[in-house]
């Protein structure tokens, strides 16, 4: 009885007392370089799916050198089955530096079209990170650049935490954070930096923004992913961020070979519609393809149109979107197994007591021949008597 009368009072609390959601505020909302940043975490869910987007957009002289870090970068949670990925746009060369106590990992490499992406795998373990480094060198023909680095993976840690860092090399421009559990955006905001106005923040998940008095198709605005594989053209003014996923529940037969990208900030609606644009990736087959995008845990097909080497499709939400084609097919060897059946004999058994006779000779067959001639002799010489 006491423990059917605990069982219902558990059951009751949990349909009076649903899960709190996650919650995610940053402070302060406008910094200089060389002040710390602070992002508040409460109620995130163990083993919850977690991604950090730290975006700077910084101004920069033509072919110069730049350096945007985040130093004592602290980490109060893991993220197992985890990933670091720097992208870089308006750049010639690049740098990704992460730094914890005495261990150091570097990668560098050269933009194509301006544009660079390195992601690095593995686990993330809690501590203090002394920084994370972005550097280059800008492109000749550019004033500013764009630097993104994401952190993604699995949450394993306490419940309520803060993720803290101080800004460096980002001496005029803007800093925007986003986060996403379970694919879901929980936070977005603009910051300015060094005292610029920014009148592009926005923060939390249920807003919706959406464009007014559009001007004309040749004054909307193009946003880019830093990896220069995905972009959109939208009439609204307000920046657009471009936050890669993971490819989960896709369709069977059908593989991802563009992002997933999830538009940040999420629950954007672009009226009049705008459009979306990824790059098809050398060596992929330009059949079959489309652009799809994922929500309720499943993907759906846009109408989507192939020119030249991008797919294109109409945009009315920010969302997630990917490039999906066939799956390629597996070529299926058939083995023929060569099967051997004995021949048998169709013979009579021949008991090993009794002798099997002898096949008769030609002496045996005059010897019988003469028998039974001498029997029929004397059988009709009986007949002759009566």
């Amino acid at each position: 009885m006491y423990t059917r009368t605990l069982a219902l009072l558990v059951l009751m609390v949990a349909i009076g007392c649903p899960v709190a959601a996650v919650t995610i505020t940053e402070r302060p909302d406008t910094i200089m370089n060389g002040q710390p940043m602070y992002v508040t975490i409460q109620d995130l869910p163990e083993n919850a799916s977690f991604s950090l987007l730290v975006q700077a957009d910084c101004a920069v002289q033509p072919n110069s050198e730049f350096r945007f870090q985040m130093s004592q970068f602290v980490m109060p949670f893991a993220l197992k089955q985890s990933s670091i990925t720097a992208t870089l746009s308006g750049t010639s060369q690049n740098r990704l530096e992460v730094m914890k106590e005495s261990t150091i990992v570097t990668v560098s490499g050269t933009s194509t079209d301006g544009h660079f992406s390195t992601t690095k795998t593995y686990d993330i373990s809690p501590g203090t990170y002394d920084y994370f480094r972005l550097s280059g060198t800008s492109l000749p023909s550019r004033q500013g650049i764009t630097a993104q680095l994401q952190v993604t993976g699995t949450k394993q840690g306490p419940r309520d935490s803060e993720i803290s860092f101080i800004v460096e090399g980002l001496t005029a421009g803007t800093l925007t954070l986003a986060v996403l559990v379970d694919g879901t955006q929980v936070h977005y905001k603009t910051v300015p930096v060094g005292g610029a106005d920014s009148s592009s923040s926005a923060t939390g998940s249920g807003m919706s923004i959406t464009s007014t008095a559009a001007p004309p198709p040749g004054q909307w605005n193009t946003f880019t992913s830093a990896d220069g594989m995905a972009s959109i053209t939208v009439s609204q003014t307000g920046p657009v961020g471009f936050l890669m996923t993971p490819a989960v529940n896709v369709t069977p037969g059908m593989r991802v070979l563009s992002g997933p990208y999830s538009l940040v900030p999420q629950d954007t609606s672009f009226l009049p519609p705008g459009k979306i644009a990824l790059v098809i990736p050398a060596g992929a087959p330009s059949s079959g393809l489309t652009i799809a995008s994922f929500a309720n845990g499943s993907w759906t097909a846009l109408n989507s149109t192939l020119t030249n080497a991008t797919v294109t499709a109409p945009l009315t939400r920010s969302g997630t979107y990917a490039l999906i084609g066939p799956a390629p097919t597996r070529a299926t060897t058939v083995t023929t197994m060569a099967t051997t059946v004995p021949m048998t004999a169709n013979t009579t058994p021949v008991s090993p007591q009794t002798p099997a006779p002898a096949p008769p000779t030609k002496a045996g067959l005059e010897s019988l021949t003469l028998f039974l001639a001498i029997g029929t002799g004397c059988a009709a010489a009986l007949r002759k008597r009566e």
